[in-house]
């Protein structure tokens, strides 16, 4: 990259962001979703964030994005260097640790070489296979189609039961110990995507087996994320139920596009998703320290 003025972001300053996130837009839903719930401006509140940006000629042609929950989401072109650079003013700014680090696998790869996380341990460090499908081409699994099994808009009272699921997701993924503070983060996610209306739950013979939420959702295109089914209710297809009756619902609801990534080790979930229709488009990375 040429030289660049760095500046951090703030009110006012979300449509030059939007500009930028937008000829990207698969690999920034996370940044494009947290940027119309909470703006530009880092005031602590649910996706809010710090965002460190380049500029050339005043245009945005790199962000590091640092969020509320510790995330860091960096999106530079340019890589290596000016990453690192960018990161450098973010945690400035911020003032917060790094929790992880989420993006296409080149970026988390060049925010990993910055001094501050350099030689961390990793609760996990995952190459991931980013995915995609036009709705328009979503395969509708049989047993949702003939009725045998049902997804429902997550209500009030699924609220302590999907909380213990999301403990046992977030232990399985990312190895946290199942405390007080796991308790909380996952109330509090499942509480946010309720009330948020991004949370699903799949039901056979009138009983909770799987659940799905979006991670990330604008009015054309959602993420799916935090896809869990619990031991009992494995290898039956409940997830990709799960999956196909959410994207049902977006599309309904006018969206045109789902993406979503999972571990390029995870071979059962890259069938089932592949099944849906989902088609490979790129490579992801996630890191939770």
């Amino acid at each position: 990259m040429s030289a660049f003025d760095i500046r951090i972001l703030g009110a006012g300053d979300e449509p030059r962001l939007e500009a930028f996130f937008a000829d990207n837009p698969d690999l920034t839903l996370f940044q494009r979703s947290n940027l119309r719930h909470a703006g530009a401006v880092d005031d602590g509140r649910r996706y809010g964030g710090t965002y460190a940006a380049a500029l050339v000629n005043d245009k945005v042609v790199g962000v590091v994005a640092h969020y509320w929950n510790g995330n860091v989401m960096p999106l530079v072109p340019s890589g290596g260097h000016d990453v690192r650079i960018l990161l450098d003013a973010a945690l400035a700014a911020s003032g917060r640790k790094i929790v992880g680090v989420v993006g296409s696998w080149d970026q988390v790869a060049a925010t990993m070489m910055h001094p501050t996380v350099r030689g961390r341990i990793a609760k996990r460090c995952a190459r991931e296979i980013l995915f995609a499908l036009p709705l328009t081409e979503l395969v509708v699994p049989q047993a949702l189609s003939a009725g045998d099994i049902t997804v429902r808009s997550m209500g009030d009272d699924d609220l302590p039961l999907l909380a213990a699921w999301r403990v046992e997701y977030l232990v399985e993924m990312f190895d946290l110990p199942r405390t007080a503070t796991t308790w909380d983060v996952a109330a509090q996610d499942i509480a946010a995507l309720h009330a948020e209306g991004r949370a699903w739950v799949v039901e056979a013979q009138g009983r909770p087996v799987a659940f799905t939420g979006f991670n990330a959702a604008l009015p054309d295109v959602v993420q799916v994320g935090g896809v869990y089914t619990p031991p009992f209710g494995r290898a039956r297809g409940f997830a990709r139920v799960a999956v196909a009756g959410s994207l049902l619902r977006a599309r309904q609801a006018g969206a045109g596009r789902a993406v979503l990534f999972t571990d390029v080790s995870n071979n059962a979930a890259q069938r089932a998703y592949r099944a849906l229709g989902f088609e490979p488009i790129g490579d992801w990375g996630l890191v939770r320290f």
